[in-house]
């Protein structure tokens, strides 16, 4: 979709001519020359960029900026137009919040360049924030386990190595987002926040998507390609380029990061110039690589360079040891999200946790906990808020899969029917909750959806 931009400007002239030359160059344009207009305009169209006139007949812009800088992150960006003469007035705009100004008389070339890179700073804020993981979750837990803590001296002692790959393995949930988030932790303690952690998901990306969102394009590189774009590996550039679920990108671009690791080098595309950075790549998947690589679908050379450390994360059957604390982490994280005063597990409640196998691994804890931090009534969290799966439902589950109609010349039918049906049926089974049928089919997200759009079927939520 292209950037809209509503135009709030009482000069007629200004907003025509203003509006035929955005038109021109591919945004989607709005125009009113009050703010009672835009108030009614904003309240039924979410533009990118409001490109506000300071001085209006009902009332001053700045408050209207102020207004619309209430509204958060849903808010859109704000440019002020002023007079000339009148910076001043353009300062008090940018500490009200306006992200930047134009001075008329207004030069339509200067116009576009300005919208095209406020948005461009914007796209690559919103994409960097998005992929920076290391902010927003619970609190990093020492582990007592003598397997994790195994794994964390490994890579702590990978760490002074900031430029080897490192290959992460284990089933879903595990953590391996964790470790890599640690090993970052490790390679830039001072401060870490200041080198970039950038994560891709390979599995969500669409496959024609893929190369442009990891090395960028340049303007006219293909039909919807406006202006230049960075991708995510410039965005990681002194950091840790995070790949998860790296054994989901097609062969094609497989081929493409392979020379990218060899040489810290690529071109974007469309692009001729080479572009250099130096950073981490810390891959991971929640398959096993070398049956992937004899079946076609993950190339050797890749593999072997991803592992020249590689390292399994155990599951959390493996290192019961740290349940308790990573019980007391979510208490706690999940406490100051819900603002309840929720504190700590009741004995019985721990003995249930302690007692269950977690096929979904930390992941599937977190979720317990949160259940029971949202149904607990009281400080401590008791035996009634701990839903664990119940076995008899999934031996029922597994067994309805196992019945396969063959047709009467004896032969099965195509196992993507097959999957299909157990998919449905997993999602019908648990009442199209999503979240709930990957927990128990045991693999990610992205994953999941992305095999629900490949065999076509659809899911209540």
């Amino acid at each position: 979709m292209n950037a809209r931009v509503l135009i709030v400007d009482d000069e007629t002239v200004f907003r025509v001519v203003a509006e035929e030359a955005l038109s021109s160059e591919g945004f989607e344009i709005r125009t009113t020359g009050t703010l009672r207009g835009a108030r009614e305009k904003l309240a039924v169209w979410s533009p990118d960029v409001v490109l506000l006139d300071r001085r209006l007949p009902d009332g001053d812009g700045i408050d209207f900026l102020k207004a619309i800088r209430a509204d958060g992150a849903a808010a859109p960006i704000v440019v002020v137009v002023t007079a000339y003469g009148h910076v001043a007035n353009a300062v008090e705009a940018l500490h009200a919040g306006a992200w930047d100004y134009l001075t008329k008389p207004v030069q339509l070339t200067d116009l576009v360049i300005k919208l095209r890179k406020v948005l461009e700073i914007r796209d690559l804020r919103d994409r960097l924030s998005l992929a920076r993981t290391n902010t927003a979750g619970p609190p990093m837990v020492a582990p007592k386990s003598t397997k994790m803590r195994e794994a964390v001296e490994r890579l702590r002692q990978v760490s002074v190595s900031p430029l080897t790959p490192v290959f992460l393995l284990g089933r879903s949930g595990v953590g391996k987002q964790f470790a890599a988030e640690l090993l970052h932790a490790f390679t830039f303690p001072e401060p870490a926040a200041d080198a970039p952690f950038v994560e891709v998901n390979c599995a969500a990306l669409p496959e024609d998507l893929v190369e442009s969102e990891l090395f960028g394009h340049e303007k006219g590189a293909f039909t919807d390609a406006k202006t230049m774009r960075r991708g995510l590996i410039q965005l990681a550039d002194g950091g840790t380029l995070f790949l998860d679920e790296v054994t989901e990108l097609p062969l094609r671009s497989q081929a493409k990061l392979l020379k990218f690791i060899d040489s810290m080098r690529f071109r974007r595309l469309g692009g001729e110039t080479e572009i250099s950075v130096e950073l981490r790549v810390v891959a991971a998947t929640n398959r096993q690589p070398l049956e992937l690589v004899k079946a076609g679908r993950f190339r050797e050379d890749l593999y072997h360079r991803l592992a020249v450390f590689s390292l399994p994360i155990p599951s959390l059957a493996e290192r019961k040891e740290d349940i308790a604390d990573l019980a007391a982490a979510f208490i706690q994280f999940f406490s100051a999200r819900t603002r309840k005063q929720v504190a700590r597990l009741s004995p019985g409640a721990l003995q249930l946790l302690l007692g269950y196998g977690y096929p979904g691994n930390v992941r599937e804890l977190r979720n317990i906990v949160e259940r029971a931090v949202i149904l607990a009534a009281e400080e401590e969290i008791t035996e009634r808020e701990i839903m664990l799966p119940q076995g008899e439902d999934t031996a029922a589950l597994e067994s309805a899969f196992f019945h396969v109609e063959f047709d009467r010349s004896g032969r099965p039918p195509p196992l993507e029917v097959v999957e299909r049906a157990y998919v449905a049926r997993v999602l019908e089974h648990y009442g199209g909750r999503r979240s709930v049928a990957v927990e128990a089919l045991s693999i990610s997200y992205p994953t999941f959806l992305k095999r629900m759009r490949e065999l076509g079927v659809a899911g209540s939520r």
